[in-house]
């Protein structure tokens, strides 16, 4: 059985003048993220790895929720592949994940995150908003086959109403 969540980025700052790759997070993408990963705490502690995205958001983002969990950094990994606005290039990135990694967080950009999500979903999935994500559980046991996920969701407001 393998298990994926869908982290979306935190907030980013567009006025900043610099190029996509390296807009940083707003302030309360800052603070959304960490709600997040208080409220959370529980079910992204129970996974192994956590790949980012290297855009300055998502990383910011997988840095925040692994500090604010304790995540094992030696678990921790940028995947350069993840920076993509294109689903079938993140499909492929999950498809071809370790075969020994069987709960993997995985943080970066829409639409492809949510595009990607819905593809792998057994029902259908909200669309992600900055913060929020999506877990999903296969009953498969290698991710070259995966389908069909069974979702669990979770969002910055709800997070934001308890923290």
């Amino acid at each position: 059985m393998k298990e994926l969540l869908f982290l979306r980025h935190a907030k980013s700052a567009w006025d900043q003048g610099v190029d996509d790759r390296h807009r940083p997070l707003q302030p309360k993408g800052i603070k959304a993220i960490s709600s997040v990963a208080r409220c959370y705490s529980s079910t992204f502690k129970s996974f192994d790895y956590i790949l980012s995205s290297p855009a300055n958001r998502a990383l910011h983002t997988a840095a925040i929720l692994a500090h604010q969990i304790d995540f094992p950094w030696e678990n921790f990994r940028l995947n350069e592949h993840l920076y993509s606005f294109d689903s079938n290039k993140i499909i492929s990135v999950i498809k071809n994940l370790h075969a020994s990694w069987n709960k993997v967080i995985i943080v970066g950009h829409n639409p492809a995150f949510s595009t990607a999500a819905a593809y792998l979903s057994s029902v259908s999935v909200p669309e992600l908003k900055t913060s929020d994500w999506i877990h999903l559980r296969f009953a498969q046991k290698d991710w070259s086959t995966i389908k069909e996920g069974k979702a669990s969701y979770g969002s910055k407001k709800e997070a934001q109403k308890k923290w």
